[in-house]
């Protein structure tokens, strides 16, 4: 019988995204989704987390990750350009000392070190700013930075950048990898997402979320080796909830293929052989992907904003483009720039060159089904799916964003599994399944991290959107368990839940050796940090 298992830990930090563990020293260490470094010491228990240092960063931070020595790295995007930089911070027993930082490149999302800890991986996912698709749009190039720890000395540290000059649109394209966008080729269309190691040190996998596609990268001798794609997923005899509109699941066969798009991956070993495992979360890119002003007033109103700031403004904002004050105010002709009309609660970007956009005026790859002209009738008539824009054609069929699943491959690409349906059966039959999420990505895959305990492997898979569905405030994580002791043939075994947490962002797996361990997890949301226990003796 699966089981369903609350945490044996759980604290509130305020914001929790991507958390690493010193083993040795009992010490987790968590960003919170700002420019906050939290440190948490389980040193009388993993059910007795303790907050004893927060570090303040020179920007927001990414991702986090500690060596064996007690060093942590973190990922920082110093200024609005998103430049990267790595900061690293000695442990000590009065919280962490700074040691410097290396430069990478744009917008270091993801960073992992090897085993000895005497290299880091960071993938910089070098997204587009928010006027991408206008003429102020700036997309920045994708690359991997390998940095070579100078253990004395971290902030001296030598740093390889790897990009993909060597790849053109073309040749990538004939391997199923997507390029696309107002920049269709590799060098600013790659964004490299989330980075795992091999057990062995040698390889490093990285997640090339929106292109649907793996790198592998030889990190002795600092070069990508290879870049494959994760492959269309086929849902033909699968059955999948494609709108969010009848208000429950209700799976039922489509003509219809998705992309997976992973963002996490984990590596592990099996038979002398290296697999990846991927969490299909499926990613589109809209911009400006933001908003500043949401409309409060009735429905039909007519506003005005401008730079002219008069008596009765209802709101203040920064211009995005040159940090202008922009002032909205609740009636025609006040502010000097132009009037708008909005319905209460309608939320849009202003910026004084635009005007009023919504969040995807400037740059859209989405595309509902009830747009298309051809394709399932179904999903057409429903016209809530949506829909990969550039992906979608009269031969190859109609794609969508995610494979709502998880995957295991070789390290060479090869496809050994992928879980159909299965994610989303299960978190609905446990009653955390969000109907008003079947139009788009459904549970998310975000996350994944595995475990070795004695001769057998585990997967634990961070779900973004799952709640409680009694939960009247919509809380309630869920993340399935999986043993994956054979990569061909996983079997689900149980899942965890915590009460008061939403949205798992970051897993790391703390070890027990064979009595089995516990899963640290950060939730973007919620902002808390959960600790769940799991041996052999609860399957």
């Amino acid at each position: 019988m699966a089981f369903l298992r609350a945490p044996q830990s759980s604290v509130d930090l305020g914001g929790a995204e991507i958390v690493a563990y010193d083993n040795d020293r009992s010490i987790a260490a968590v960003i919170t989704g700002g420019s906050t470094l939290s440190l948490v010491s389980y040193r009388k228990g993993l059910n007795s987390p303790k907050v004893v240092g927060e570090l303040d960063l020179p920007g927001n931070a990414q991702s986090v990750d500690i060596n064996k020595d007690g060093l942590i790295a973190v990922a920082v995007a110093v200024n609005d350009r998103n430049d990267g930089r790595i900061y690293f911070y000695q442990i000590n027993n009065n919280g962490a000392t700074p040691k410097g930082s290396v430069e990478v490149g744009n917008l270091p999302d993801s960073i992992s070190f090897t085993p000895d800890g005497k290299t880091l991986v960071s993938a910089n996912e070098g997204e587009p700013n928010e006027f991408y698709g206008t003429e102020d749009g700036v997309d920045p190039e994708g690359s991997i930075s390998v940095v070579r720890i100078n253990a004395r000395k971290p902030g001296r540290s030598k740093v390889s950048s790897l990009d993909f000059s060597g790849y053109s649109t073309e040749e990538l394209r004939g391997r199923g990898v997507r390029i696309s966008g107002e920049n269709p080729n590799p060098l600013q269309d790659i964004e490299p997402e989330y980075v795992s190691i091999s057990d062995d040190g040698r390889e490093a996998f990285i997640t090339l979320q929106e292109n649907n596609a793996i790198a592998r990268v030889d990190i002795k001798q600092g070069k990508i080796k290879d870049i494959f794609s994760q492959g269309l997923k086929d849902w033909s005899g699968t059955e999948i909830d494609t709108t969010d509109k009848d208000g429950v699941y209700a799976p039922g066969m489509r003509t219809v293929f998705g992309l997976r798009m992973a963002d996490g991956l984990d590596t592990f070993r099996h038979q002398g052989k290296t697999y990846v495992i991927t969490a299909n979360e499926g990613d589109g890119r809209v911009r400006p992907d933001d908003v500043n002003f949401e409309a409060t007033l009735a429905d039909g109103t007519t506003y005005s904003y401008g730079d002219n700031l008069v008596e009765g403004a209802l709101s203040s904002i920064e211009d995005e483009l040159t940090g202008a004050t922009i002032y909205v105010y609740g009636a025609a002709d006040v502010g000097n720039r132009g009037n708008f009309e909005a319905d209460q609660g309608d939320e849009l970007f202003i910026t004084l060159k635009y005007g009023p956009v919504s969040d995807d005026e400037f740059y859209s790859d989405e595309l509902r089904a009830g747009k298309l002209s051809e394709g399932d009738a179904t999903l057409i008539s429903e016209g809530r799916l949506k829909t990969v824009k550039d992906a979608n054609d009269s031969i190859t069929g109609v794609k969508t964003f995610g494979g709502r699943s998880f995957s295991i491959y070789t390290a060479n690409g090869k496809l050994v599994y992928d879980s159909g349906n299965l994610l989303d059966q299960i978190t609905n039959a446990a009653g955390f399944y969000d109907d008003g999420r079947s139009d788009d990505k459904s549970v998310e895959p975000e996350s994944v991290v595995t475990a070795l305990i004695g001769k057998r492997r585990f997967a634990f898979i961070g779900l973004e959107r799952p709640y409680n569905q009694n939960d009247p405030e919509e809380l309630g994580t869920f993340i399935p368990v999986f043993e994956i002791t054979k990569p061909n043939k996983p079997s689900y075994v149980g899942a965890f839940s915590a009460a008061e947490s939403l949205s798992p962002e970051g897993l790391h797996w703390v070890s027990g050796g064979n009595r089995g361990g516990h899963l640290l997890v950060a939730n973007e949301v919620s902002g808390t940090l959960d600790a769940f226990r799991f041996n052999l003796g609860m399957i």
